[in-house]
């Protein structure tokens, strides 16, 4: 028996297909999200997103997936688009739509003389896997400015860095 949730969550949820891991999130790999996906409405924007998150007129949405979880709780990747901010972020929310947690877990972000680049790939166990890079203006990557980072997404729908 499917439970029912409240019909702005049943919304919510539409929007974003259930993948099953593994997932690597790219910077290719939002473009196809958004073709594939239908746009989040402004009223969802505004009742869940403008609530998680800073919104501006410059700032995109794409709903990404969402990843499958043995929690009770939900846990929904969305691609944000603002000034020279592009990042993948996980946000896990409870049944009734509220916020438990959230992390950027990809992107590319700068500031005009530094580009940071990272990549994530989910396994089958809820972990996250991001790989930092940094090029700066004129210069050859360094490979040796890379970080590693892992997340983990908790029976409670907490990420935690592990």
């Amino acid at each position: 028996m499917q439970k029912k949730y409240p019909p702005e969550v049943e919304a919510l949820l539409d929007s974003f297909p259930t993948i099953d891991p593994p997932i690597t999130l790219s910077e290719e790999v939002a473009y196809r999200f958004s073709r594939e996906n239908k746009p989040l409405s402004q009223g969802l924007i505004a009742q869940f997103f403008s609530q998680w998150d800073t919104i501006d007129e410059y700032t995109e949405m794409v709903p990404c997936c969402q990843v499958t979880t043995d929690g009770d709780f939900f846990a929904l990747i969305y691609w944000k688009g603002s000034l020279m901010s592009y990042e993948y972020i996980l946000a896990t929310i409870n049944p009734k739509g509220t916020l438990i947690n959230k992390k950027v877990i990809a992107g590319t972000i700068s500031n005009g003389a530094t580009v940071k680049s990272s990549v994530a790939n989910i396994d089958e166990d809820g972990c996250v896997y991001t790989m930092v890079g940094e090029i700066k203006e004129g210069q050859p990557y360094d490979p040796s400015n890379s970080s590693a980072y892992r997340f983990e997404i908790l029976p409670d729908g907490t990420i935690q860095n592990t």
